[in-house]
């Protein structure tokens, strides 16, 4: 478990699973990230028994209700891809995945906007959600899901990383199985983690932890129910002004004897980045490199704009 598992539509990892028998490999993940990931591929229409090449799928609106059907034969394959899905989900979760990143547009994987067709006359509407992406996450709201397409967005590449590395040590955290100390030591030691993206989930959930053990939830329980509020708390893209308060705030814990002008130098460095004149990585190294951490960017995370790297100390919280 010393790498985050995260799973992917297998055409995204290169292998020709695609209707048209093609793959369309995304290299960031594939070959670049996969040094500091695990990666499992998966395709939910292979999956359900389909071959490849194969004719194409969809989403339509049958009786009110949205359906996957297969236009040229007009089978109806929604009921064989719930169940799939279903047992996957389960064995995914099993398996201890991390993340998901699935194939954008797709009526089995899209997470957002996949064309919804009419049944007879009317127009194409993108409001759809694929088969088994939507089972997945109804099933596992605690688990981070992204499409492809926005991990070509460096914001929302390294905050759905963060989100990944996040569960990640939440996972390792209950290795022994969890307890209210163990929960609580977690929720406290990625305070600057939670104040850098949003507002108030430090406060928020440790206010359901508490309330969790005081209505007698076993703690397996309250902790899967910290991490899906926390996953839900975090599926907003935060802002810059909220990491240039949480910088600040790491600022305040450092060795009470550093000279006012090294301060200085950080306070002006963490300004800069909070009007968009220095990248984040600015003032993260100056507080790394005084944190005594010497944490390194990794190679995965370095061709981002504004990385975050899954090292140690302050980086790491950050």
């Amino acid at each position: 478990m010393d790498k985050p598992l995260v799973a992917a539509s297998a055409c995204l990892l290169g292998t020709p699973v695609r209707s048209d028998g093609e793959a369309c490999e995304f290299r960031p993940l594939s070959r670049q990230w996969s040094e500091h990931l695990r990666l499992l591929p998966f395709c939910p229409e292979v999956g359900i028994g389909l071959g490849t090449p194969r004719p194409h799928l969809r989403l339509s609106k049958v009786d009110g209700g949205i359906r996957l059907v297969q236009p040229r034969s007009g089978k109806d394959l929604t009921d064989a891809m719930v169940a799939w899905a279903t047992r996957t989900s389960d064995d995914l979760a099993g398996l201890g995945v991390n993340g998901l990143v699935l194939k954008e547009g797709s009526p089995s994987c899209g997470v957002n906007r996949v064309e919804v067709h009419p049944s007879e006359e009317g127009r194409v509407v993108r409001e759809g959600v694929g088969v088994f992406t939507m089972v997945f996450m109804a099933l596992n709201p605690h688990i981070p899901v992204i499409e492809e397409g926005r991990l070509n967005d460096p914001n929302q590449a390294e905050h759905f990383l963060a989100r990944v590395h996040f569960h990640h040590r939440w996972q390792i955290a209950g290795q022994e199985g969890w307890t209210a100390q163990r929960l609580m030591a977690f929720h406290d030691e990625h305070e600057i983690f939670l104040v850098a993206r949003t507002a108030d989930a430090k406060r928020k959930l440790g206010q359901s932890i508490a309330t969790g053990f005081d209505d007698g939830l076993p703690a397996a329980e309250v902790a899967l129910r910290y991490m899906i509020e926390a996953q839900d708390d975090l599926n907003v893209l935060p802002r810059r002004g909220r990491f240039a308060h949480a910088m600040e705030r790491a600022l305040s814990r450092m060795d009470p004897s550093l000279s006012s002008a090294r301060r200085e130098e950080i306070i002006r460095s963490i300004h800069a980045y909070r009007k968009g004149h220095l990248p984040r990585m600015a003032p993260l190294l100056l507080l790394d490199h005084l944190a005594g951490t010497n944490g390194s960017i990794p190679p995965w995370l370095g061709h981002l704009s504004n990385p975050v790297p899954a090292a140690t100390g302050v980086l790491a919280e950050l």
